[in-house]
């Protein structure tokens, strides 16, 4: 399974989510997504488009509506965990890194399936994990009931001990980290492996 992640831009205020629909019909035109994430800011700046492909995943903006859908940035979805909660999935957490080399990936995913996941899989309130996979970039999408929940996975991971194996020049931080509220969400089964 593939997925793009899509930056959104011009979404309107929090109580008008019409072009969540038109989002949708857009991103169907060129090719019909098997799933998508769709999430407002918090505030002011730009919404989130995560969609799911079962081929080869289109990475083209378009216009939808009254808002516009950047490029996307293609991964190969490289895991996916369930968390403890059931959900539904309000809030919708992207961390992104990228420029990186083959060893920082490799130690990425290692410390992810070791260290990581192991913290944070029992938080309550959270729904679940998806990593996307790319060359020399990493991608973390993060679904929880509450901010609440994203905080306390953020507390747990950092107050984890290295293992023996992990460098520190390995563990520098992300280019990009956002906080948005999901509206919409259509995980596919065969995001999961």
């Amino acid at each position: 399974m593939k997925a793009t992640v899509h930056p959104v831009d011009g979404v309107p205020g929090p109580q008008d989510n019409s072009w969540v629909d038109a989002v949708l019909t857009a991103l169907g035109a060129e090719a019909i997504p098997a799933g998508a994430l769709i999430a407002r800011p918090l505030g002011v700046g730009p919404g989130a488009v995560v969609a799911f492909w079962t081929d080869d995943a289109p990475v083209a903006g378009c216009t939808a509506g009254p808002v516009t859908v950047g490029p996307g940035v293609p991964y190969e979805i490289a895991s996916h965990q369930a968390g403890t909660s059931a959900g539904p999935a309000r809030y919708l957490q992207l961390t992104t890194f990228g420029g990186r080399g083959d060893e920082w990936c490799a130690a990425f995913d290692r410390s992810g399936q070791e260290r990581v996941w192991p913290a944070v899989k029992d938080v309550p309130g959270l729904v679940g994990v998806l990593v996307g996979a790319a060359p020399g970039a990493r991608v973390a999408v993060t679904l929880a009931d509450s901010v609440e929940a994203l905080e306390a996975g953020a507390a747990a991971i950092l107050s984890t001990e290295l293992l023996p194996w992990e460098d520190p020049a390995h563990l520098t931080g992300p280019e990009q980290l956002a906080i948005l509220r999901l509206v919409h969400a259509d995980v596919p089964a065969g995001a999961t492996r």
